[in-house]
């Protein structure tokens, strides 16, 4: 029988201030870790974690276009130090995690995965997957990888999520992916929060969902609905877009079905 996995990806929007380059809230952090930690009080299953690296990544990636791989002469420069900024911001997130008895392991998906233009073409997930059946909790995070077309790119937290839940479908059952962000979800035109998107439904919102205002070389709530649908579409796994600023909200989520959220689904 399978064991249940969740996936879940902590925005770099909740745990940096992406206002200030490079500056983590640590206090939120802990608070998600000790959420987290309250939850696996009740839930026996499996979970994995990513996070994004809001002003860590984002703002040096965005001063040499690192997204895009090797475009001019300072290409080379930026990569490795957003992959730098990328590691800090994931070492506050483990201390963190430690620091309230979470078995939290980093890994790198510069590490473990290879792109030709953007899309994996190599990959190495067994240490990922030993990691979990002996009782680990992996950490991964957006991070710049290695592209065989474009020299280098940056995979998003969301990216390496879908990708590893395709990966990892065979062996564990994935119930859901929870994505904690800082609004109850996805908004309509008015500000309304979409109670539930799916492949049918996404043409009548999609002008409403705007990428993230702050510096967010990834593409923002956009980029998040159209990887959920994706994944809804591949796997039939449910995708929770959250609020993380609310206390208890990524328990509740990880538990059960959250209030004030948006479930991408397959279904119409």
């Amino acid at each position: 029988m399978k064991q249940n996995l969740i996936l879940v990806k902590l925005g770099g929007s909740l745990i940096t201030d992406k206002s200030r380059p490079f500056t983590a809230k640590e206090a939120e952090i802990l608070r998600f870790a000790k959420e987290i930690k309250n939850a696996l009080k009740v839930y026996k299953g499996k979970l994995l974690i990513a996070h994004g690296s809001g002003s860590f990544g984002h703002s040096v990636a965005a001063k040499y276009k690192t997204q895009l791989g090797i475009v001019n002469d300072k290409s080379t420069k930026g990569f490795p130090l957003v992959a730098d900024a990328a590691v800090q911001i994931n070492r506050i997130v483990i201390k963190n995690f430690l620091k309230v008895g979470l078995p939290a392991v980093s890994f790198s998906p510069l590490s473990f995965l290879v792109t030709k233009n953007q899309k994996v073409t190599k990959y190495l997930v067994d240490h990922i997957k030993n990691a979990l059946n002996v009782g680990l909790i992996p950490v991964l995070y957006g991070d710049v990888i290695m592209d065989t077309k474009k020299g280098f790119c940056i995979y998003s937290g969301e990216k390496t999520l879908n990708f590893l839940a395709n990966s990892l479908a065979g062996e564990y059952k994935i119930t859901k992916i929870i994505y904690v962000t800082d609004t109850d979800g996805v908004y309509n035109a008015k500000g309304n929060t979409i109670p539930k998107i799916s492949p049918k439904n996404f043409k009548n919102f999609k002008k409403s969902i705007l990428g993230s205002q702050k510096t967010d070389v990834t593409g923002g709530m956009l980029h998040k609905v159209k990887e959920s649908l994706k994944i809804a579409k591949e796997l039939k796994i449910p995708t929770y877009i959250i609020n993380g600023n609310k206390k208890e909200n990524l328990k509740r989520a990880i538990l059960g079905i959250p209030k004030a959220a948006t479930r991408l689904t397959n279904h119409k």
